[in-house]
C-alpha cells in the first residue's frame, strides 16, 4: 500500500517539475483495507503553485478507510483544479477516483480523469493521482489510476484525458482575471 501511494506522489510531482511560471494543480489518493486485520491504510497528497490558490487533505482509517485531495490555483495564465479520492470499507471494493481541469488564457480547457476499483476477499487497495498545468500557449492534464489486490481478486483501473482549443479567449481571459482579483481581494 506504501508503495502505490509513494508511486503516484512520486510521478505527480516528476510531471511538473519541470514547469515554471504556470498555475499548477495536483492531488493523489490511495486507501488500501485488509478483512482479516480490521485495519487499513490511507494517504492523500495535494499541492499547487500559482499566484492564489489553496491545498488540502483529508484522511481516515478505521472499518472505513477514506482519503481525500483537492487543490486549486490560479494566476495570469490559467486556472486549475485537480481532485482525487479514495475509499476503501473492510468488505468490499476499493475505489479511488482523479479528476483535472486547467483553462488557460489562451482558451484551451484541459481535462483528465482516472479511476481504479479493486476487488479481492483478503486485501484490496486503489489509488489514483494527477495533475494539471495551464502556460502562457495552453494547459495539459494527465491522470493515473491502479491498484492491489490478494491472489483470489481483481483490478480495474483507466485514464483519460483531452484538450480543446475551441474556447474563447476573451472568456477565459475574463474568468482568469475575475478569479485572480476575487481571490487577491479576500
Amino acid at each position: 500500500m506504501k508503495r502505490t501511494a509513494r508511486f503516484s506522489a512520486m510521478l505527480t510531482a516528476l510531471s511538473f517539475s519541470g514547469l515554471v511560471f504556470a498555475s499548477d494543480a495536483a492531488t493523489s489518493a490511495s486507501a488500501g483495507s485488509n478483512s482479516f486485520r480490521r485495519n487499513g491504510r490511507s494517504s492523500a497528497t495535494a499541492r499547487y503553485d500559482g499566484r492564489v490558490g489553496f491545498a488540502r487533505t483529508d484522511t481516515r482509517s478505521g472499518r472505513l478507510n477514506l482519503a481525500r485531495g483537492v487543490a486549486v490555483g490560479a494566476d495570469r495564465n490559467g486556472v486549475t483544479l485537480s481532485v482525487s479520492n479514495a475509499v476503501a470499507p473492510r468488505f468490499g471494493p476499493a475505489l479511488a477516483t482523479n479528476f483535472n481541469l486547467g483553462i488557460g488564457r489562451d482558451g484551451s480547457v484541459s481535462t483528465s480523469r482516472g479511476s481504479s476499483l479493486s476487488f479481492g476477499p483478503f486485501k484490496r487497495s486503489a489509488f489514483a493521482g494527477g495533475g494539471v498545468s495551464t502556460r502562457r500557449h495552453g494547459s495539459t492534464a494527465t491522470s493515473v489510476a491502479g491498484g492491489r489486490s490478494d491472489r483470489f481478486g481483481r483490478v480495474s483501473a483507466r485514464s483519460q484525458s483531452q484538450q480543446r482549443r475551441g474556447v474563447s479567449r476573451t472568456l477565459a481571459r475574463r474568468v482568469v482575471k475575475r478569479a485572480v482579483i476575487h481571490r487577491l481581494r479576500d
